[in-house]
């Protein structure tokens, strides 16, 4: 796909061995595009990091944004960096650092315009995860829960867009992130913030992939994924998907990525 295309993530308190398999992986994929990472100062092994031409930005937390946990931060740091980073790109991933590895390009796909968001296991609903349902029901309340109970789980750790649909996106999630909500089990209330949203129609132009589609998200499916014979992990329809999400719930296969990216 041609165009501008950005990489942001977040990688407050990790070291370089963390991250070493997404940014070795994104080199292996010859990604050419911008690539972003919010870092805290417990974030360790910099210089290493920039060696894969990341560039590193502080994490400095907005007013009010206090008491909100990183995996709800990020949010307001990507949209205050697209508001004001003076280009406009054509497609921008959001995505988690410590356990995605890639084996394309991510923009080696004809992603739509608008948000493309991905699905967990169909296993999986919104009221059936115990950790999805608490993160919907004490932040925004049990009829919000009620609404999308039977729903498939969306992972909120990896979302393309075009500029201004991504925008959109991180308004509405920003929108929703305050006040914070700081109990028990709550650090990724994001996630059940974005689950509202995407299953109750607030984000336009949007499109929903499986575990068939470009992005395999694992931590819901049973057992360890297929592996070709070249060692890429293989998705549910035996396709090499772009990007593998959640390979640390998979014991094998995160022995595996670690022994290759050690």
């Amino acid at each position: 796909m041609g165009g501008k295309h950005l990489i942001l993530g977040l990688a407050a308190g990790y070291h370089y061995g963390d991250v070493r398999p997404f940014l070795a992986s994104l080199d292996r994929a010859a990604y050419a595009g911008d690539l972003v990472f919010f870092v805290s100062k417990t974030t360790r092994d910099l210089d290493r990091m920039r060696q894969h031409g990341v560039e590193l930005l502080p994490m400095e937390r907005p007013p009010g944004t206090e008491d909100v946990p990183c995996n709800g931060l990020r949010y307001f740091l990507y949209l205050e960096y697209l508001r004001t980073c003076g280009q406009t790109y054509d497609r921008i991933l959001i995505s988690d650092v410590r356990d995605v590895l890639f084996q394309r390009d991510p923009f080696d796909f004809p992603w739509p315009d608008g948000v493309c968001c991905t699905l967990e296991d169909a296993s999986a609903t919104v009221g059936s995860c115990p950790f999805n349902a608490r993160w919907v029901r004490e932040h925004l309340g049990a009829p919000a829960l009620d609404a999308i109970t039977d729903r498939p789980v969306s992972c909120s750790g990896t979302t393309v867009g075009d500029h201004a649909a991504m925008l959109a996106y991180l308004a509405k999630m920003t929108g929703l992130l305050l006040p914070p909500s700081t109990g028990e089990c709550m650090a990724g209330y994001d996630q059940g913030i974005h689950n509202h949203l995407v299953h109750t129609g607030r984000i336009n132009d949007l499109t929903l992939y499986d575990n068939d589609g470009p992005i395999l998200t694992l931590a819901q499916t049973r057992g360890e994924p297929a592996v070709n014979a070249h060692g890429e992990v293989l998705n549910e329809a035996g396709r090499v998907p772009h990007l593998v999400h959640q390979y640390d719930r998979k014991s094998s296969l995160f022995k595996m990525i670690r022994e290759r990216f050690a």
